[in-house]
């Protein structure tokens, strides 16, 4: 049975609907095509997952495991997990990047193959979220070492998702 190994939870500025788990030394851009799964995409040093909020905070909770995590689609609008290779340097959540004390650590054991899977809700609101009574975007991410596999939508639910899938465009 899986262990979890760490649990970082925060809020996390974002920008152009888009957060990113990547290695800091590997600062790039993200020009990603989301329209595999709606929500996450690997990128050049890690991964990026859209959001429906274009500029604003979401709340993400980033896990690491030493195994697959147990599976529960239940309470999200979309589910999805996909390859992470490794180098073995830090892995970060970032949001906008401004200062340093917006990333959360993710405690990866060195370099090889992960996957990652990311669990999102409240995509749908985006910039409508105008009372403080307006539920909060929020983020479930659990990296764990696994072999290569196909990359899997457990549920896609959201409108925001969907409209990716079926409308690609590239970049963010």
């Amino acid at each position: 049975m899986a262990e979890l190994l760490r649990r970082e939870s925060g809020e996390l500025f974002i920008e152009h609907n888009v957060f990113r788990v990547l290695d800091p030394e590997v600062m790039d851009d993200v020009h990603a095509d989301f329209d595999e799964t709606g929500l996450l995409v690997t990128v050049a040093g890690g991964a990026a997952v859209l959001c429906g909020t274009h500029i604003g905070t979401v709340h993400v909770t980033a896990e690491t495991w030493s195994g697959a995590p147990p599976l529960d689609p239940g309470p999200w609008q979309d589910v999805a997990e996909m390859n992470l290779p490794w180098p073995g340097r830090r892995m970060e959540v970032w949001g906008a990047g401004y200062t340093p004390d917006e990333e959360l650590p993710l405690a990866i054991p060195g370099p090889g193959a992960y996957r990652i899977r990311v669990s999102g809700r409240h995509r749908d609101h985006g910039e409508d979220r105008r009372a403080e009574t307006d539920p909060m975007e929020q983020y479930l991410l659990q990296v764990w070492p696994a072999p290569h596999a196909p990359t899997t939508l457990h549920k896609a639910t959201s409108a925001l998702g969907a409209r990716r899938r079926t409308e690609p465009r590239t970049g963010t």
